[in-house]
């Protein structure tokens, strides 16, 4: 046998915690320390300035929403009947990452009109029965920034009496921050009220 011909005998030791997964008992991985959680977006309709999205909230806060505005957008003489209105809802990112398909629905509801008898005492399933959807877009919302959105179609009530009503708006991502509770403002940040707007533009 040649002199460069030799045996050598390699020894390669593993962790007392390794397997095929790579995975310890105390919740490392070897080289690369505990496992990390993945940064997701925090979305939040803020009741007020500043809101960090802590729920629940008083009902007094929930049904006042101040991120929710109506304006009108055809402005001129009294014409009921052809009057537009622009929702819109300030929506805020509290996340490390952007949500860039982000859902948000606007919704009327006569039941959530303050001077409706009970609106302050409705449960999310008699909220979600009454409502009707005026319209629904997606939005890129990045992180740390707050962006207005507005409803991509006018709410035409036609009467007076037709638009003496509350406005809900609920946002939401699908895969990374959906919503938790539909319909309930109090407990879900993702869903907000004001049952006064429309008499803060009537009145």
């Amino acid at each position: 046998m040649s002199r460069c011909c030799r045996n050598i005998a390699i020894t390669i030791r593993f962790p007392a915690c390794y397997s095929e997964s790579n995975d310890c008992d105390d919740g490392t991985n070897g080289t690369q320390g505990p496992p990390q959680p993945i940064p997701t977006p925090f979305l939040v309709i803020p009741c007020l300035a500043g809101d960090q999205g802590a729920r629940p909230v008083s009902v007094g806060t929930a049904i006042a929403n101040q991120s929710i505005q109506a304006d009108i957008a055809n402005p001129g003489p009294a014409d009921w009947p052809s009057y537009k209105f622009q929702l819109s809802c300030v929506i805020a990112n509290l996340g490390a990452v952007a949500s860039p398909a982000a859902m948000v629905e606007f919704y009327t509801s006569a039941a959530l009109w303050f001077g409706s008898a009970g609106h302050d005492t409705l449960t999310p399933a008699q909220v979600q029965a009454d409502v009707q959807l005026v319209g629904r877009v997606s939005a890129t919302i990045p992180p740390g920034s707050t962006v207005l959105v507005n409803c991509p179609k006018y709410w035409v009530p036609g009467s007076f009496d037709a638009a003496q009503q509350g406005v809900l708006v609920q946002v939401g991502d699908l895969f990374t921050d959906p919503l938790t509770a539909p319909f309930d403002a109090i407990n879900d940040r993702h869903v907000a009220r004001f049952d006064e707007v429309m008499g803060a533009v009537l009145f």
